[in-house]
Formats: structure tokens, C-alpha cells, sequence
């Protein structure tokens, strides 16, 4: 449980680089109780207990800052390396205290001055002096740190403040103080080893403290006083007052002041609040956040007439702010022009010229390449009009200034942050009697994009909007519509969009709105509907969607351009708060316009867009084939595992060979129909390409039948439809089945019945009692002599049948007796250097490792019922999985079993290896066909024990590196042969 004024509990983490989604709930809950149990060993003085509950976490929620934060402070005992690494990792994303002053520890200690240096300017420059600590745990004493910060500062010294203002410098002397460029006369600082005095009155006001000596700046110097000063904070209507919360990231420790005024500006009342109630369920991914909440009853602001601006010490508004809190209740449509909406919307004779507007704030890079991709590509008698909207960053604001002088630009500059909505209209203002695209400025535009996106707009005369696509525009994001898409550079923006213009050549799909990171709108419509709404939608984020539903209500379309490809780097503005303004503008948004949600959601299930999407994928397919290489298809499930693995090497091993890896998977559609997906190797770089089966087929045998293939591989059909074509034949060309798992004689597909055991292959009919019970796994609907009949006649018509061991090919002969198999090993053991002997590592408890997904045909319940009986008869022995199982809940709370969590690919090895483990045991209780993990272990230098069933067991006999026990061995039993195979013999 969060303490008064301690980090913010989260409810919520972030899992995906920029997008914002939240964890399941059982995933967030078992990330909790990881950070739980990792303060608890510290409690306990066991540092390393902690270090592996939060590397737990972090396999957990790889994107959890306040896990990684909390682990760099405790690697800084043991490794300085792993430690600034984590500690890096966080300051990507934050700019937090206690990270610059743990790099900067970090750095000292690898003998990195200057790295050091770096890191603690960055930190007391930005930051108040405070305590250094960190997850409850010091990372220096006062002393250290001030010894290091005097060592890599020089003779020059160092500076900081202090949260009440006073002005803190090591060592003390004369120094020059320059608060905003004027000199502070008679502060000198002075004391035996530390002296502080305070700034003059109004020192919050200013924007920049400089503390130099003989022309040099101290370490700390110039001190960022607006971020110190800077609030972060989101603020939404609530019951007809206001409610939100508040912190100062550069003084964690402060109560925001905050100050409310008439929207407007000019006079009116003002009245402030002070921030101080802590909230506990706020979605900070901030770590060591403290959030404030505030409460502003609806009596309170009587006062104020019209629009409520809710400003923080630094006189910027908070997020969310300025807000309406009874303009949410007003007609949409009361905001529209009152011009009438009867008779039929009008066809132009002429339209206008198109002028393009740009709202700018931060972002000096991504802006000027937005504005020079603009003017590089806008039509004769077109003008580019950026907006600055009270730009922080003094690079970009001279960049306008002199792009505007040479008239390459119209520059209308605020001198207070207004928010997007706000600079919009000052854009559309400026462009009176002109059409407008109001663009993003972080967005990349191609050339001839705007020819393009105003023929769409005038299709038809009742279009107001158009749209282009782009890798991240919310229902018109391509190539994956739900977003997550990479951000193209300069010239592949170029080459999606030139593909995009050849394959949807002049089409249009009719949308329920606009995006606004790229947003064409009609003069005729701007004039009639109105402007964007400044009172309800603050900083941005649902201002167009308003703008094209009151469009929609007086008759208006919006279309998307189909063949046009706007990149956009997306998700930049707002920083931590954004997600909080999604929340608070898309509520107001559905209470202005009720059922828009709905709309959305029914328009994604129809997914018109999707035949554009595919014509896209399908010129970008066809511009990637190689003009001599011809191409093997795989076709494979969608469900992972180690079907996946060994497709991914047949890609690479068919790569190698200067082959083309077509894998084929399936797919399902909104109506329920079945069909498949085509990729590009492993990789799901074309998530549109796919077809209906059988409806589409032969336009899908044309696809596949332009890359020339050589041959096919059917590696699974799980997931497909019943029915799934005769490629090979169709095709003509030679057709191998490879052989995974027992689908082909099993509905359950792993051999295992209703007792949640090896079912020992007995006869079909009690086979059929089993599926019974325990239902099936293959989706699908065919009696077990019916599946074994199929199998049989698909087996017997491919080129090759072929398995990765002898036991597999065993079983399988039992029911196909004349079939020819061929046994070919997914990887070769005699490659492998054999473990060290059994009992080398005979100190301490048996530390016996796990690894991989483990459900029940992989042992859970063995490794369950072992743990217990180990903690039942308090055994010298310990269990850890490295990876994953279906309940990892219960495993834990045996205290018998650590969990690491999910692993990357590639990742095993180094993390078996890490767990310092006695032996490894693979306790699956099905006939594994193969079993990667089992040369994971072996690589990684350790024996293995296994149940004498399936592979494992063959290849443990085969190369002598490891000991098979019975199947079906007790708890006990199983558990004394893992001690004595780790050199541990139980006690009497």
C-alpha cells in the first residue's frame, strides 16, 4: 500500500512503446505483488531476493519504470554496470532525480568522471536538493555524494537549490549570481563546508538561476528554475466543479499552488488552491510520481461565468485546462454557425487556393522537418501558416523567425501556451477565404500529397474533410489498423506513399471522422460548421472529431484518401499526462455527441478500409520480391510455441539457401468466415493480406503463384479451416509435412486425457470417452476415426512426412503403418559440450531449474505437487522456472518456487545460467516430439532429469547428459531422485 506522500500505486502499466495500453488485470496484480515481495527482502537484508523479484516484474511488464528504478537502486550494491544501464533506461522516458544521481554513482565508481559529471549537472539543474533515495533504499550518504559532486565539479564547485529557495554552493565563496541575466549583488554564499542563503522575493518568477566564478560555471549551472517550478497535472469536470490532481516532477516534495482564472484572460476573479490530498489510483508510468489531488466544488466556482483556466505556479495551464464545466451540457450543434441547414449542400465552381496550417510547441527536429517537407511540396498560390504556440525551446522559435523573415513561412506567434485547439483557429483565421489542412507538426509529408488529398475532398460536393493514411491515425492507420506501426523515415514515407497512389488510384472510403494529425477541410464547410471548440477539448485530442460530427449533423461526409500515405511520429505531445487527457476529452466527447464510441467501434468491425489496406500490401509485396529467387510457403498455426520456433529457423535456413519465406496462417473475419494470412517470412510485416476461404482462393493462388514457389511446408494446421486447399497440388509443386505434436491421432493434440495425464494411446473408442470429458483442442468436428482416416489420406500425399525423433516416429507408425518417415532433428546435440559431472555444486540447497511455458502437459502439476512436498518435509531443495506457467500464483505460494517470467527469445541461456542452479529438470508428462528447452539447458552448462517418455528421454540416453525417472513417480519420490541426481540426498 502506498504511504501519505510516497510513490503513486499504479493500476495500470504501460506494456508497448508508444502506445499507452494497460496490463490485464492479472498481470498487473502479479507485477504488484513482485514489487511487494521485493520490499520485502530488502526489509529482510536480502538484496538479491529483491533483484530477482524485480527482474520478475520487469519480464512481467518489460516497460514498468518504477521496477526498473527500484533494481538499478539495488544493483548499485553488487554490479555499477547493470546498474547505470537500468538507470539509463529510465531516463529515456523520465527525467527524474534519483536516476541522474544513481547514473551518476554508477559512472564514479566505473571510473567515469565526466559521464558523472553529466548526470549529476543534470540532476541539480533541474531538480531540488533533497534526500537521495531511492525504493526505500540509500543510494550514498550525504557525505559520498557530496565528496563525488565536489571531485568531478573541479575548483569551480557546485551548486543547487533547495525547495524554500535558499541557494546552496560547495565549497562557499564569492560567486556571481545571475537570476534571468541580471546580477544578484551582496549574495555570497558562505559556511564551513555547505552554506545556503535565500533568493530574493519573486525568485519563482524567473525562468533561469547562472552561478559562475571567474567565468565558469559551477557544476549545476545555469539552474532550470522553470522546471523546477514546472507542474504536471490533468483536470476535468466533475459533478459541475473541477477535480484533478497535480505534482512538481523537479520538487516531488512541494504542494502545487495553483490559480484559477477566467479563461479569457483580462479581469474577473481569481482564486487559488493548493494541491495536497494524495491519490493513490492515478496511471503514473512516472515512477516515484506524488501526485496531489483538488477538488473544486461547483458552489465555488459560481463566480466564474464562462471558461475556467486552472494554472500552475510556472503560469502554464495544467492539462486538461481551460474548461467549461456546464458548456459539456450544450447542443452540439448549438456551436455551428446559424447559418440554415435546409437544401442540398452546393458544388463549387471554383474551389479555393489550399493553405497549410501548423501548430508548433516543442519538438525542434520533427517541426522543421514537418515545415520542410510542407513547403517542399505545397501547390503554387499555397502558403504554409505555423502557429507558435508559446514555443519553450528558444532553437525553434529562432527557426521560425527566420523562415518567416524570408517570407518562406506566415508566422503568428502567442505569447501564453493556448493549446492546440486555440492555435488551430488562429491558423484557420489567418486563411479566411481559402481551403486549409491543418497538419501535425510531427508528421512527414511526401510529395504531391496535397494534389492528391484535395481531389479527394472535392469528389463530391457534400465532402468537408479528408484524410490521408498513416502509420498512426487512430482508424486510418496502416498497415496495422489497430496502430503500433513503425514510424517511416523521409524515404520510406516517400515509398508508401508513391505504392499507395498506384494501387488506390483516386479512391475515397467514407469515414465517420476526420483525424486531425492530417486534416483537409473544405472552406464551404469550415464557414458553415464553425470553428474547433476551445471551451471543452483544452490542450487537444477529440477538438476534430467535434468539428466533423457538427459537419456530419448539417450534411457534410468525410472521406479518407486512400491513396495518399502521411507519416506521423505520434503520441509526442503532453508527455506522462497525455492518457489522462485522452480520458478526460474522449468522456467529454461521447457526452457531447452520445453513441460515438458505438460509431467507432461498428465502423471498425465493418472495416471498409480494409480492401485499400490490402491493395497496399499487395503493391508493397510485389515492390519487395526479389526478381530470381523463388519462395517456399510454410504454413503454420498463430498459437507460438516450438511450432513457431522451428518455422522461424526453416525461414532462415530457406533465406540462407537464397529462398523467399512465405508463411501462411490463418485468419478470421468479422462475419465469423475462416481464411488465411500471408507473411513475409516470420515477420507479420502484411497483416492485410489476407483472403477468404474458399471464396477467395484463387486470388490468393495468384499471389502465391507470382513469387514462384519451389515447395511446401505444412508445419500445422491448427487455427485453419476444416477445409484448408491442397496448395501443393494446386500449385504443382512437391509438398513435405512436418510432424510437431500428435494432432494428426489426438483431438487434444498432446496425448493427454481427462486426469490431466499421459493417456497411454488406447483404443479409439476410449479415445472417444476422453474427448468426451475433456473436450478437444483442434477446433475441430470430427470423430477420432474420421481425424486418424484424414490424417492418414494427407500423409500419404506429401512429397516427405518428417519428424524430429525416433520415438515420434515410433508412435506414429502405430497407426500409420505403411507410411515412410523421415527423422530429422531440429538441432544437432552432438554439437553440444557435455555438463559437468553430477554433484559439483553440493553446497546449500539443490537448486533445481524449470524452463519454458509450463501447463499441465509440461508438468505443472508434477512441479506443483513437488514443491509442496518439498515444503511439507522441509527438503534441501528449491525450484525455479525460468519462463512461465499457467498459474503462477499458486506456485509461489509454496515459498518452495521462484517464477523469473517470460524471456525474450535468445534470452534462456544467459538467464538459466544466472539462476547458479544444481540441475535442470524438464518434467513434461506427454511424448514430446522434440524439446528446445532441453538444449537451452544443456547449453547453458547444466544435466537434465527427465520422465522416460518422448524425446527428452531419447536424447538424454543418447548422449548420457542427464538421468530419466520413471513416469508416474511420486512427489516424494521424484523429489529424492532430483537430490540425489544434484549430489543432495534428503535427510533421515
Amino acid at each position: 500500500m502506498q504511504e501519505p506522500g510516497g510513490p503513486c500505486r499504479i493500476s495500470g502499466i504501460k506494456i508497448q512503446d508508444g502506445n499507452p495500453a494497460l496490463l490485464d488485470v492479472e498481470r498487473a496484480e502479479l507485477v504488484q505483488a513482485a514489487m511487494r515481495h521485493s520490499q520485502d527482502a530488502v526489509a529482510a537484508g536480502n538484496p538479491a531476493k529483491a533483484r530477482n523479484w524485480l527482474s520478475r516484474a520487469l519480464r512481467l511488464a518489460p516497460h514498468h519504470h518504477p521496477a526498473t528504478l527500484a533494481l538499478a537502486s539495488l544493483w548499485l550494491v553488487d554490479d555499477d554496470a547493470e546498474a547505470e544501464a537500468l538507470f539509463e533506461r529510465v531516463l529515456e522516458s523520465h527525467d527524474i532525480r534519483e536516476a541522474w544521481i544513481g547514473a551518476a554513482l554508477a559512472r564514479w565508481r566505473r571510473g567515469n568522471r565526466s559521464g558523472a559529471a553529466t548526470a549529476l549537472a543534470r540532476a541539480y539543474s533541474r531538480h531540488v536538493l533533497s534526500g537521495h533515495v531511492l525504493s526505500g533504499q540509500a543510494l550514498a550518504s550525504g557525505g559520498d555524494l557530496m565528496e563525488i559532486a565536489t571531485a568531478v565539479a573541479g575548483d569551480a564547485g557546485w551548486c543547487g537549490l533547495f525547495t524554500d529557495g535558499s541557494l546552496a554552493l560547495s565549497p562557499p565563496g564569492p560567486a556571481l549570481l545571475l537570476l534571468d541575466g541580471k546580477p544578484l549583488h551582496g549574495k555570497q554564499l558562505v559556511g564551513n563546508q555547505l552554506g545556503a542563503v535565500p533568493l530574493p522575493r519573486g525568485w519563482e518568477l524567473a525562468r533561469q538561476l547562472s552561478v559562475t566564478r571567474e567565468d565558469r560555471h559551477l557544476l549545476g549551472s545555469p539552474i532550470d528554475i522553470a522546471a523546477i517550478r514546472a507542474v504536471e497535472g490533468c483536470v476535468a469536470v466533475a459533478e459541475g466543479g473541477v477535480a484533478g490532481w497535480a505534482w512538481h516532477p523537479g520538487d516531488p516534495g512541494r504542494d502545487p499552488v495553483l490559480t484559477l482564472r477566467p479563461a479569457g484572460g483580462g479581469g474577473g476573479p481569481i482564486r487559488q488552491v493548493t494541491a495536497t490530498a494524495p491519490v493513490a489510483r492515478v496511471e503514473s508510468e512516472t515512477p516515484l510520481a506524488r501526485p496531489r489531488g483538488f477538488i473544486i466544488a461547483a458552489a465555488d466556482l459560481a463566480r466564474f461565468s464562462g471558461a475556467v483556466a486552472i494554472l500552475g505556479p510556472d503560469g502554464r495551464h495544467l492539462t486538461g485546462s481551460p474548461l467549461h464545466p456546464g458548456a459539456a451540457r450544450r447542443d452540439a450543434l448549438a456551436t455551428a454557425r446559424r447559418h440554415p441547414a435546409g437544401g442540398p449542400i452546393a458544388a463549387r465552381v471554383r474551389p479555393p487556393p489550399v493553405d497549410i496550417v501548423i501548430p508548433v510547441y516543442r519538438g525542434v527536429a520533427d517541426s522543421l522537418a514537418c515545415i520542410h517537407a510542407a513547403l517542399a511540396s505545397r501547390p503554387r498560390g499555397s502558403r504554409v501558416v505555423v502557429v507558435d504556440d508559446a514555443s519553450t525551446e528558444p532553437e525553434l522559435t529562432a527557426a521560425l523567425d527566420r523562415l518567416a523573415l524570408r517570407r518562406r513561412i506566415v508566422l503568428i506567434r502567442h505569447t501564453r501556451n493556448q493549446g492546440f485547439p486555440s492555435a488551430a483557429n488562429a491558423g484557420l483565421r489567418a486563411c479566411a477565404g481559402r481551403d486549409v489542412v491543418l497538419l501535425n507538426s510531427d508528421t512527414l509529408a511526401p510529395p504531391r500529397w496535397l494534389v492528391r488529398l484535395r481531389r479527394a475532398a472535392y469528389a463530391a460536393p457534400d465532402i468537408g474533410t479528408a484524410t490521408p493514411l498513416s502509420n498512426d491515425a487512430t482508424i486510418l492507420s496502416y498497415p496495422n489498423p489497430g496502430g503500433g506501426n513503425p514510424v517511416p523515415d523521409a524515404g520510406a514515407t516517400v515509398r508508401l506513399d508513391t505504392l499507395a497512389a498506384r494501387a488506390n488510384a483516386g479512391r475515397i472510403v467514407d469515414i465517420p471522422t476526420a483525424v486531425g494529425f492530417c486534416m483537409y477541410i473544405r472552406r464551404d464547410c469550415l464557414d458553415r460548421v464553425g470553428a474547433l471548440r476551445e471551451d471543452v477539448f483544452a490542450q487537444g485530442y477529440g477538438e476534430e472529431n467535434d468539428f466533423c460530427l457538427r459537419a456530419k449533423n448539417l450534411g457534410w461526409r468525410h472521406v479518407a484518401a486512400v491513396d495518399v500515405f502521411v507519416a506521423h511520429r505520434g503520441g509526442q505531445s503532453f508527455g506522462p499526462a497525455r492518457r489522462h487527457l485522452l480520458a478526460r476529452n474522449g468522456a467529454v466527447l461521447n457526452q457531447l455527441h452520445p453513441g460515438y464510441d458505438a460509431s467507432i467501434a461498428g465502423f471498425i468491425r465493418a472495416d471498409p478500409l480494409a480492401d485499400a489496406r490490402r491493395r497496399l500490401d499487395q503493391a508493397r509485396w510485389h515492390a519487395a520480391a526479389t526478381i530470381d529467387a523463388p519462395s517456399v510457403l510454410l504454413v503454420t498455426h498463430a498459437a507460438g510455441g516450438g511450432v513457431e520456433r522451428q518455422v522461424q529457423a526453416r525461414c532462415a535456413a530457406a533465406r540462407a539457401a537464397g529462398e523467399r519465406p512465405i508463411v501462411l496462417r490463418p485468419a478470421s473475419f468479422a462475419d465469423g468466415s475462416a481464411g488465411m494470412r500471408v507473411c513475409e517470412g516470420a515477420d507479420d510485416d502484411y497483416p492485410n493480406l489476407r483472403f477468404q476461404l474458399p471464396e477467395e482462393q484463387p486470388a490468393l493462388l495468384r499471389l502465391l503463384s507470382a513469387t514462384r514457389p519451389a515447395r511446401l511446408e505444412l508445419h500445422h494446421l491448427l487455427g485453419h479451416a476444416d477445409d484448408v486447399p491442397d496448395f501443393a497440388a494446386a500449385l504443382a509443386i512437391p509438398g513435405d509435412i512436418h510432424v510437431h505434436d500428435y494432432a494428426a491421432i489426438c483431438p487434444r493434440m498432446n496425448l493427454i486425457g481427462p486426469d490431466r495425464r499421459y493417456c497411454g494411446e488406447p483404443a479409439a473408442h476410449v479415445c472417444a470417452a476422453c474427448i468426451a470429458d475433456a473436450g478437444r483442442n483442434d477446433g475441430l468436428d470430427l470423430p477420432v476415426a474420421a481425424l486418424r482416416a484424414r490424417s492418414a489420406a494427407r500423409l500419404a500425399q506429401a512429397t516427405r512426412v518428417i519428424v524430429p525423433s525416433l520415438d515420434t516416429a515410433t508412435r506414429l507408425r502405430r497407426y500409420f503403418p505403411t507410411l515412410h518417415l523421415q527423422v530429422m532433428a531440429h538441432e544437432d546435440d552432438t554439437a553440444i559440450a557435455a555438463p559437468p559431472a553430477a554433484g559439483e555444486h553440493r553446497a546449500g540447497r539443490c537448486r533445481v531449474v524449470v524452463v519454458g511455458a509450463i501447463g499441465i502437459e509440461k508438468g505443472y502439476d508434477v512441479l506443483l505437487a513437488c514443491a509442496r512436498d518439498a515444503a511439507w518435509r522441509d527438503l534441501p531443495v528449491e525450484f525455479i522456472v525460468v519462463g512461465h506457467t499457467i498459474d503462477d500464483a499458486r506456485m509461489l505460494d509454496t515459498g518452495r518456487i521462484f517464477i523469473t517470467g517470460e524471456y525474450r527469445p535468445g534470452e534462456a541461456v544467459s538467464l538459466i545460467r544466472a539462476q547458479a542452479a544444481t540441475l535442470a529438470w524438464v518434467p513434461s508428462i506427454l511424448p514430446e516430439t522434440w524439446c528446445f528447452t532441453l538444449t537451452e539447458i544443456w547449453q547453458a552448462g547444466l544435466r537434465a532429469v527427465a520422465f522416460d517418455i518422448g524425446a527428452p528421454a531419447e536424447r538424454i540416453r543418447r548422449t548420457g547428459h542427464g538421468r530419466v525417472l520413471p513416469l508416474g513417480l511420486s512427489p516424494s519420490a521424484t523429489n529424492n531422485a532430483l537430490m540425489l541426481a544434484g549430489g543432495r540426498l534428503p535427510s533421515p
